[in-house]
């Protein structure tokens, strides 16, 4: 009897004790042990192909962007640039006896692209278009000066007798559109040629004006005129050569710089150089 008793006792606990080990581990431990390290694999191969790595930021292959630098981007990219800041003479070209503005005296300072926007075919070869400014002076210094009558037409006349001339000169602002093809030709070496649509004088009338000093009998004299007659809106071709931030630059415009029915006719040639660039 005690044995039996016993017997019953013993197969109750190992019955117990192996349905507590069925509770905490359902699967077995030879079972749970493979599956938790192909969770982990999983786990890691999502942090790989996750949000810290650029994999392709532009699909399409169109890159906007807006360099610091004058470092070329990929084929087919575009970006926002600024361009060289120039100083040059300037002469009149086709003037006639005895308006004699000489380059030597002549000044012109200029923006060529303050914006632009370069599309760039590839690292050699890009097309820019870009808005400007241009402020040129044609002076002269000898015994004639630029003097306005009172039917606005400008004429070019001698200074009164005994008077020492200082200088006379015309002062013309222009807002310039410049579209100008750029060849990266080798080593930071480029090459950049085009043509620039010239606003100029816009509605200001001092952006456009006569300005001339001389002394008489010991008297200083300062004549100013405003609201010159030019013709509105003209052309100029530009061409320069820049190596890194340092170039040389010609500009030509072919058209005539006064409205002729006003002034005198005459074009413009000016070269310079540039001092630095974006």
């Amino acid at each position: 009897m005690r044995l039996v008793a016993g017997t019953i006792l013993a197969t109750l606990f190992l019955s117990a004790h192996a349905e507590n080990e069925d509770r905490e581990n359902p699967l077995g431990v030879n079972e749970l042990r493979p599956e938790f390290n192909s969770s982990k694999e999983i786990l890691t191969g999502s942090r790989k192909a996750g949000i810290g790595d650029d994999i392709d930021r532009h699909p399409g292959g169109f890159d906007f962007s807006i360099p610091l630098g004058k470092k070329r981007h990929s084929k087919g990219s575009t970006d926002l640039f600024m361009s060289a800041v120039g100083i040059g003479f300037v002469s009149a070209v086709g003037q006639k006896a005895p308006m004699d503005v000489t380059m030597g005296r002549s000044l012109e300072i200029n923006w060529t692209e303050a914006i632009g926007l370069r599309y760039n075919f590839n690292r050699r070869h890009s097309l820019e278009l870009g808005m400007g400014f241009l402020w040129r002076n044609y002076r002269m210094a000898h015994q004639y000066r630029f003097q306005q009558d009172a039917a606005e037409v400008l004429n070019i006349v001698p200074y009164p007798a005994g008077a020492v001339p200082k200088f006379s000169r015309l002062h013309i602002f222009q807002m310039t559109f410049p579209l100008m093809y750029d060849l990266n030709v080798k080593h930071d070496w480029h090459f950049v040629v085009g043509p620039e649509l010239a606003v100029n004088g816009g509605h200001n009338s001092h952006t456009r004006t006569i300005k001339t000093r001389y002394s008489l009998d010991g008297e200083k004299y300062k004549e100013k005129t405003t609201d010159l007659r030019i013709n509105p809106v003209t052309i100029n071709f530009v061409a320069s050569v820049r190596f890194h931030f340092i170039g040389l630059y010609v500009r030509y415009s072919p058209c005539n710089v006064l409205d002729t029915n006003y002034g005198p006719k005459f074009q413009s040639l000016s070269a310079g150089f540039t001092l630095w660039g974006f």
